[in-house]
């Protein structure tokens, strides 16, 4: 594998459909999350390896992030321009991906 790919959008969005579409044979149409908060060690840090983390005080929200996901579906996604949203799904994904491999 290249260590550092190029991503080609569209078989990103049919993987995590795929994986999506897995979850919802498994667990219904619906993924109750049983906790809210969690620690979000923030960009650069997360980015950067090869310095070490000393403490993380960022806390993030599932719900939250859910809320901002959520709204944006009745916006004009186009005219808004909403990249920077991508950052509130990374969490809900993990967290259900985490969930659904116990």
């Amino acid at each position: 594998m290249l260590k550092y790919p190029t991503i080609e959008i569209a078989e990103l969005r049919r993987i995590v459909d795929a994986l999506l579409a897995h979850v919802e044979r498994v667990h219904g149409p619906e993924f109750k999350l049983d906790t809210d908060y969690f620690w979000d060690l923030g960009s650069p840090q997360m980015w950067n390896v090869g310095t070490e983390i000393v403490k993380v005080d960022e806390v993030g929200s599932l719900g939250d992030s859910w809320e901002f996901l959520f709204n944006m579906r009745d916006h004009d996604i186009e005219r808004v321009g909403p990249s920077l949203m991508l950052i509130h799904a990374a969490p809900l994904l993990r967290y259900i991906g985490e969930k659904v491999g116990e």
